[in-house]
């Protein structure tokens, strides 16, 4: 069986529903969904397969040119495409959120009242560039902390300094990270470096979610449930649960996410 074959009866019988924490289902406003149609394609997919609550989270990353701050505008488009879903009868409920590109320490203290974290909650989905330095890697996490955030490192998996060095994951748990891998990693979609070490983080239990970071319906999908079997047949129905259900749900009820071996 290839890493991503799905049995959906088998599937059904696990999961009650999963939670997707990191999309870029939101309409128009990054390199996602370009417009509604697309959106909701999106979240037809995710629905099929499995999931039942989505956070969306577009790029509030001035650098790139996505000045996605709080506000508004997103709070526009996000009952927008939440009327449609309701209109359509989709069984799914979205959730607010971002993910927020750390620029340096000025820029985070600075801008820290503009973020949406994940749901509201003290939970901030928070990505790097992909050549980060080690320093500036486990800067962000404290900055984040300072504010304070728990912060939410997206696709530590693709980071070169990661890559280059693994030993970096743990070190940011310990200072008080969570860490989120992405299901396309997993499958190699983001090349050898990012597959090789997805997989390690797993054989680690170093991850506390697996998301889908959906972009579009043809190269980054937003469903889960290849990736929710891989786990479930490799490492057991209770890991499964925990990654796409338990810590999601946490939070977004804003709850304290018991981590592994902290129970």
């Amino acid at each position: 069986m290839s890493i991503f074959e799905y049995d959906e009866e088998e599937h059904m019988r696990y999961v009650a529903l999963m939670i997707d924490i990191h999309t870029h289902i939101l309409p128009g406003v990054d390199d996602g969904a370009r417009n509604l149609q697309e959106a909701m394609e999106l979240l037809r997919e995710a629905v099929r397969m499995g999931t039942r609550e989505i956070i969306l989270t577009p790029h509030c990353a001035p650098a790139y040119g996505f000045w996605n701050f709080d506000g508004e505008e997103l709070d526009i488009t996000f009952r927008r495409l939440r009327r449609a879903v309701e209109q359509e009868g989709l069984e799914v409920r979205l959730h607010p959120g971002m993910e927020v590109l750390y620029e340096g320490r000025e820029e985070m203290l600075y801008h820290r009242e503009e973020y949406c974290t994940l749901c509201r909650s003290r939970y901030l989905l928070m990505e790097y560039y992909f050549d980060v330095e080690k320093k500036e890697f486990l800067e962000g996490i404290e900055t984040a902390l300072e504010c304070g955030f728990v912060p939410v490192v997206a696709h530590p998996e693709r980071y070169e300094a990661i890559q280059r060095e693994p030993e970096l994951v743990k070190q940011g748990r310990a200072i008080g990270a969570l860490f989120q891998i992405n299901k396309s990693s997993l499958k190699g979609s983001h090349g050898e470096g990012a597959w090789k070490i997805g997989h390690w983080i797993l054989e680690q239990e170093m991850e506390d979610f697996i998301a889908s970071d959906a972009h579009d319906s043809v190269r980054r999908g937003s469903s889960l449930q290849g990736v929710e079997e891989y786990v479930r047949r490799r490492y057991g129905k209770e890991r499964a649960r925990r990654i796409f259900r338990e810590n999601p749900q946490a939070v977004i009820e804003n709850k304290v996410l018991q981590r592994r071996g902290e129970l």
